[in-house]
């Protein structure tokens, strides 16, 4: 039936319709110039920057405790020559670039040969790379501890009428690591710091360190480790002044007169660079403690130059103090045993027991007539165990300092050091 018959596909029909003909041509016309252009397609060249990581891990160089030193990565520029139309999806991942580590078996200098490779299937070669060698000294690691010292290259930068304390580095010492063979050339530590303007106020700032032989040449391959990651000096800068030499007194009784005592300097007066708003008025050379004053002649000799606040700029190192107490103070002894000392401040779960004295007899020094009723009953004894550490503690018997007081009186004094043993149980 003709309803029923299936109209049958004509290739013939096809290629005399028009339109399908046009389409056709337009494909295949497409596919040949695509064919075509890949194949006549013109050569180019790129160069791509490859970093290379210097990694001599699982080598011989390692095995043998060998580590390298210089630049830890390189960038190697690849020159590569494919087809033009591929120029622009070739990158970095499509090269292999490594080093032949295995030419490193000992110390000293090397020129490590960098290589490089493509996939097996890559459509583009390498032409030319550079750098073509990687040099690096290899030597076994070594470290020192060494002190930082200032190099100044101006010395006249403080304003007149001030002078430079001692200066301060937030670390005085630092690490310097490196290949044996250079670390043992390196004989200084330096921070060289130009300051041009004129101080006036005390200054911080950064510094940058450098490792130098004996020559003061700079050390390759060295590298120097703070603790911290900026290294800062701080420079005092004190105003001068003329001042007064005096010293302080401790554990005066209330009503003792220091205007009834001859006190004596070695030297009077003395010019010294103080910190301008500390309001300093007296050059403070050290503290006498009333515990080492006793009728007569006391000599104390005091280290100057390390002074809190202060800087004596004369040239003078110490400075002696002469105390003369006035004959109508007079001394008496006075009897004493380990029961008149009391212990304080135990440590919790501990147990103290004074088990003897270092003296059995103290002095006690102040005017006839205040002392004449002085007697044990006046006198307190006390060791302080406030210091010690429950960590620390150790039990058994240990000697501890005696820290003694008169009671009801303001006009006597305890002369001389003492000390108990003191047994320490745990509870």
């Amino acid at each position: 039936m003709a309803d029923s018959k299936k109209k049958r596909f004509s290739i013939r029909k096809l290629i005399y319709n028009d339109k399908y003909l046009i389409i056709i041509s337009i494909i295949l016309a497409v596919a040949i110039w695509i064919v075509t252009s890949m194949n006549l397609s013109p050569e180019t060249a790129k160069t791509i920057t490859v970093p290379l990581t210097v990694d001599f891990s699982d080598s011989a160089a390692e095995q043998l405790g060998i580590k390298c030193f210089g630049d830890e990565k390189v960038d190697v520029e690849v020159t590569i020559s494919c087809k033009k139309y591929r120029a622009k999806d070739i990158t970095a991942d499509d090269l292999n670039v490594y080093l032949q580590t295995n030419v490193v078996t000992s110390s000293g200098n090397f020129d490590v040969p960098i290589k490089v490779d493509t996939n097996e299937n890559a459509d583009f070669k390498v032409t030319s790379y550079y750098p073509t060698i990687y040099k690096g000294y290899f030597d076994v690691e070594d470290q020192k501890e060494m002190e930082v010292a200032i190099n100044y290259t101006n010395s006249d930068f403080i304003e007149k009428g001030y002078t430079m304390g001692e200066p301060l580095l937030s670390e005085s010492t630092v690490r310097v690591k490196g290949p044996r063979s250079y670390v043992s050339q390196v004989t200084s530590v330096q921070a060289t710091i130009n300051i041009e303007e004129k101080l006036k106020t005390t200054t911080a700032m950064d510094i940058v360190l450098n490792a130098l032989d004996s020559y003061g040449s700079k050390v390759n391959y060295i590298t120097i480790e703070t603790g911290g990651e900026n290294l800062t000096i701080t420079i005092p800068v004190l105003k001068e002044m003329d001042l007064d030499v005096k010293a302080d007194f401790l554990g005066k009784p209330s009503k003792v007169n220091i205007n009834d005592f001859n006190v004596s300097y070695s030297v009077n007066r003395v010019k010294a660079g103080v910190l301008e708003d500390a309001n300093i008025t007296d050059a403070v050379v050290g503290n006498i403690d009333f515990s080492k004053l006793r009728p007569g002649r006391n000599t104390f000799t005091f280290n100057v130059k390390n002074l809190d606040s202060l800087v004596i700029l004369d040239r003078v190192t110490e400075i002696d103090t002469v105390v003369t107490i006035p004959s109508d103070y007079k001394s008496k002894t006075i009897s004493v045993n380990a029961g008149n000392v009391k212990v304080i401040n135990v440590p919790k779960g501990y147990k103290a027991n004074v088990v003897s004295i270092s003296a059995n007899k103290i002095t006690a020094i102040g005017k006839k007539a205040n002392l004449e009723d002085l007697s044990d009953n006046n006198v307190g004894l006390v060791v302080d165990l406030a210091s010690l550490n429950k960590k620390k503690i150790k039990e058994g018997a240990a000697s501890y300092k005696i820290t003694p007081t008169i009671e009801n009186s303001d006009t006597c004094w305890i002369y001389g050091d003492y000390t108990a043993s003191v047994r320490i149980t745990k509870i």
